[in-house]
């Protein structure tokens, strides 16, 4: 397990990654703030700002897809980073039955994020777009405690 779960920092607007980018990590916000958008830099969709203990990037490794927006820091922040590598080594290990239902959301919210852009287009014109903070949840837990255990070996 040593060598998986890796710390990253990144400092305050610098990028992740971009939009189109090859997706073979994901990440977990130790401390820092991250925001998720679409479009040009100029003009950007703000889609989330993402917090302390808050997964983002997961998306492009379970669909195998590009990263479907680019990531920023907006404040000095410190990554969990999680391979790519460990993320599909757990899905093939996982029930098929589930398995196939995380790919299916991935597909799902991918479509969708290109009808959202559109509408925040739309709305931005009528100034009436307020970014959407995601809050930690218990299921990163099971991400924050692999990363203790990672850490004890």
């Amino acid at each position: 397990m040593v060598g998986i779960l890796n710390r990253k920092f990144v400092a305050a607007g610098k990028q992740v990654f971009a939009t189109g980018d090859r997706g073979d990590q994901m990440y977990l916000v130790q401390s820092g703030c991250i925001r998720l958008w679409r479009g040009d830099a100029e003009h950007p969709v703000v889609l989330a700002e993402i917090g302390p203990n808050c997964l983002f990037g997961e998306m492009a490794l379970i669909d195998e897809g590009t990263r479907s927006a680019s990531a920023t820091a907006m404040e000095d922040t410190i990554l969990i980073i999680i391979s790519g590598e460990k993320v599909r080594q757990r899905l093939a290990e996982a029930d098929p039955f589930v398995a196939s239902i995380v790919r299916i959301l991935a597909r799902n919210l991918r479509a969708s994020n290109g009808q959202m852009e559109d509408m925040m287009d739309q709305m931005l014109a009528l100034g009436a777009v307020k970014t959407r903070e995601i809050a930690a949840n218990a299921d990163v837990a099971v991400l924050a405690a692999e990363e203790d255990m990672a850490g004890d070996r």
